[in-house]
């Protein structure tokens, strides 16, 4: 008796045993299936996903017609794992590529042979590829295929669904138009970093946000079919707009560029702007840097030299000074002065004209006419420093511009405070201060504009993956003087043109032009006295009747020739191809010249 209780013991601690431990297999059962399953899953596929990124692409820069000045080339590199070639026998299943149902086996011979005949290359090269890569490692994971194929190529090779073969991408900056615009465009660096011009100051739009996806692979490291999934969609940089059109810019290049070796000259700068809107519709540069190669440029020319080089400007800033006595009522384009052509009009300050003459009995529009220095000065004086310094800045002068590249100087203006004897005078005559070409494009533009000054813009807008446009806010329009004021200089601008010794060398068959002359001398930054040699430039509105546009053309220390002819040639060159680019039509009814003399 004693014997069966115990063995029935025995058989009941067995069973409850045995139900508590499928109590407990049941209860983890549950907790894998249901409770648990969603997390243990994604830790599972983390454990096997493997994270890509996906590079998005930088955005282009476009001109005013939307022609492309800069682009990004997709590229991807091809590579496979040569010791997952051997696997399995160098064999793996696929679908039926041909039938489209099913699957085959295919050997890795045979996919040597398929991924050949898409890059161009033999079975027998493919094969050395893995050869070679397994007898330096025999457990080599990587290797090139091929590298910086295009998109449809990558294509054809993922419908192939080798497991064994993988793709890189990656980018590359291209500018189609080289030298065009380069100076502008700016560049990118090393991994594609932005180092000047419109690629830096607007990066932030041009620049992507970069998206993820993943995929899943077996125990031996080989890519699990279909397994591929985006975690993060890539977002596209935006399109930068710019105000310049390539054809006129390309057409400004050539004609600076010729202009500086035809009178061997240090260098030249040509900059269009548009009157209405002030917007730049070429900016040119001799020698621009071509963004396709930095290396080849020089490097003191490869940034936006006519927003950050400025120069004493001379003779083309005496109209601030005609427009601020007639805008101050001091004087009108008929008003007399006995000009010499050299004067000490105080203890140690002295300043003459480019020539020798007699005292001559010149009106405000013939000392404008003739450039004299003694003459502007004379009347220029007549009105305070303070008042002058207002007006300078009133044209922008001593004011950094907007326009949408990365540095834009502001030039030299010291307040009057700052001002020697001297200094006080040969500012009237555009000396003893500096401006870019830019800022001295603008001046004539405020004079063309009825008076108004807009700032100047390159960059137009933003245009976003999506479609939404931003505009670039470069400032509001200012008047500067009175519309009357405007126009009695832009008669007198057009007397200088018609009674000039240059009338020849920029007048345009049709085509009204007012504008004027400048040669200046430079201050030599190694020694801090003035060079021997000038700047010369033309700054002019055309056409004079209907202002469109204008152009400032400066030449600076030529060697060997007449750098006035080559700044004015560089200016006529400049307003034909702006004539025929936009269609300007000619000039209307008949000019007659102010009075230069009484």
């Amino acid at each position: 008796m004693r014997a069966l209780r115990g063995s029935a013991l025995r058989r009941t601690l067995a069973l409850i045993i045995i139900i508590a431990a499928a109590l407990l297999f049941l209860v983890r059962l549950i907790d894998v299936q249901m409770v648990s399953a969603a997390a243990l899953n994604e830790d599972a596929r983390d454990k096997r996903a493997v994270p890509v990124k996906i590079p998005s692409v930088r955005g282009d820069i476009v001109d005013r017609n939307g022609e492309v000045l800069a682009t990004t080339d997709e590229r991807y590199d091809v590579q496979l794992s040569p010791k997952n070639t051997k696997l399995n026998g160098g064999k793996f299943p696929r679908p039926d590529l041909e039938r489209g149902v099913g699957t085959v086996t295919v050997t890795a011979k045979e996919a040597f042979a398929e991924i050949g005949a898409i890059t161009g290359q033999s079975e027998e090269e493919i094969q050395k590829i893995v050869d070679d890569a397994l007898a330096d490692n025999p457990k080599s994971d990587f290797a090139y295929v091929k590298r910086g194929i295009d998109l449809p190529t990558l294509n054809k090779l993922k419908k192939l669904q080798i497991p064994w073969l993988t793709f890189d991408q990656h980018h590359t900056r291209d500018y189609p138009n080289g030298a065009v615009a380069g100076n502008l465009i700016g560049f990118n660096g090393f991994e594609g970093v932005p180092q000047a011009g419109v690629e830096v100051s607007q990066d932030e739009c041009l620049t992507g946000v970069d998206g993820q996806e993943t995929y899943e692979r077996g125990a031996d490291g080989v890519a699990l079919p279909g397994s591929v999934v985006v975690t993060e969609k890539a977002v596209d940089g935006g399109t930068v707009d710019l105000t310049i059109d390539l054809d006129l810019q390309w057409e400004a290049q050539q004609a600076i560029n010729a202009q500086v070796q035809d009178v061997a000259a240090e260098w030249g700068l040509l900059v269009i702007m548009d009157v209405k809107t002030g917007e730049l519709v070429a900016v040119a540069e001799d020698g621009s840097v071509d963004p396709n190669d930095v290396d080849a440029s020089d490097p003191e020319k490869r940034e936006a030299r006519s927003f950050t080089s400025p120069y004493e400007p001379g003779s083309t800033f005496k109209t601030i000074t005609a427009a601020a006595l007639i805008d101050q009522g001091v004087a009108t384009p008929y008003t007399q002065n006995l000009t010499p052509d050299y004067l000490e009009p105080e203890p140690g300050v002295r300043f003459g004209d480019s020539f020798s003459h007699p005292d001559m009995p010149w009106t405000l529009t013939g000392i404008l006419t003739q450039s004299s220095n003694v003459g502007t000065a004379t009347l220029g004086t007549m009105l305070s420093p303070e008042t002058r310094y207002d007006y300078l800045q009133r044209f922008g002068i001593g004011v950094g511009t907007q326009a949408g590249l990365p540095v834009e100087d502001s030039g030299m203006l010291f307040p009057p405070d700052q001002w020697d004897r001297q200094t006080s005078y040969n500012t009237t005559f555009g000396q003893g201060l500096s401006s870019t070409i830019v800022q001295t494009a603008g001046v004539y533009q405020t004079i063309a504009n009825g008076g108004v000054r807009v700032p100047p813009s390159l960059v137009h807008s933003c245009t976003d993956g999506n479609g939404k446009q931003t505009v670039m806010d470069h400032g509001d329009p200012q008047r500067a003087v009175s519309e009357d004021t405007a126009s009695q200089v832009m008669q007198m601008l057009e007397t200088v043109v018609a009674e000039g010794w240059y009338t020849d060398f920029v007048s345009i068959p049709g085509y009204r032009i007012a504008g004027k002359t400048g040669t200046a001398e430079q201050v030599d930054p190694a020694t801090g006295l003035y060079r021997t040699d000038y700047v010369n430039s033309f700054a002019g509105i055309f056409p004079a009747d209907d202002p469109r546009y204008v152009a400032v053309a400066s030449i600076a220390f030529p060697k060997d020739g007449d750098g006035g002819v080559a700044a004015i040639t560089a200016f006529r060159e400049a307003a034909e191809a702006t004539i025929r680019t936009f269609r300007i039509p000619p000039s209307t009814g008949t000019f007659e010249p102010l009075p230069t003399e009484y």
